[in-house]
């Protein structure tokens, strides 16, 4: 079974996807608390397989357990430099792996999610941008060979954008973006894989970037307001 697309079906499973692609699409924030009985009554099932989900997604490093319910971890930034280093270390060797691998289906998807972006990028649209590259990112992940890698890797990104969201709101930022997209979908039509695995690399170190770039200015925003108090 394909561990990027799906899990097994059931109550537990529809409350994993549910709380999952809520987390993915910034929809929590650190100061929200998800309680396992209101979201049972949300989504009309019992609470043991909404508590069932919540574990496994403290399991997977998206939520952490407190007296009052769950909630989004707290990263130093100690923390995002490991992932990122994690990151360094598993996407250009799984994004290799998966240029052999992809087959047509996966390469027109590329294409698609390729446009996507460029369009989202022209109308300085940071959400559809994101949600593009996001789409890029699952199609080569479904393509590689290791899932137990590729699921790993989807976790560790999901970790740093659930709480970094708005990274593709700089101009700078999406035309980069979008110009090591094209590069990588140039790379993976060709079956490139010393490219691909270069691309991929150069890609993360962008992101890296992009993210402190904003951690440094939300922190001087921070700064201002208080001392304009």
């Amino acid at each position: 079974m394909n561990m990027i697309r799906g899990v097994a079906e059931g109550p537990g499973a529809r409350a994993y996807q549910t709380i999952l692609q809520r987390l993915r699409a910034g929809e929590v924030t650190a100061t929200d608390r998800l309680v396992d009985t209101a979201l049972a009554a949300e989504l009309s099932i019992s609470r043991m397989p909404v508590r069932e989900a919540l574990l496994r997604l403290v399991h997977e490093g998206y939520l952490v357990g407190t007296t009052r319910g769950f909630s989004l971890p707290s990263l130093s930034r100690e923390d995002i430099i490991e992932i990122f280093e994690v990151r360094r270390m598993l996407e250009p060797r799984a994004a290799a792996a998966a240029v052999v691998a992809i087959d047509d289906y996966g390469l027109a998807a590329l294409s698609v999610a390729l446009v996507r972006a460029k369009s989202a990028a022209q109308d300085r649209n940071a959400a559809e941008l994101s949600e593009a590259n996001v789409s890029f990112r699952r199609t080569w992940l479904d393509a590689t060979p290791n899932q137990r890698l590729a699921g790993t890797i989807a976790r560790f990104v999901d970790h740093v954008q659930m709480i970094r969201s708005a990274t593709m709101e700089d101009p700078t930022t999406q035309q980069i973006v979008v110009r090591l997209l094209e590069r990588m979908h140039g790379a993976f039509l060709s079956r490139d894989t010393l490219m691909v695995y270069d691309l991929m690399g150069k890609f993360i170190d962008t992101a890296q970037q992009a993210f402190f770039d904003l951690t440094v200015a939300e922190d001087a925003a921070i700064a201002n307001a208080q001392a304009a108090r």
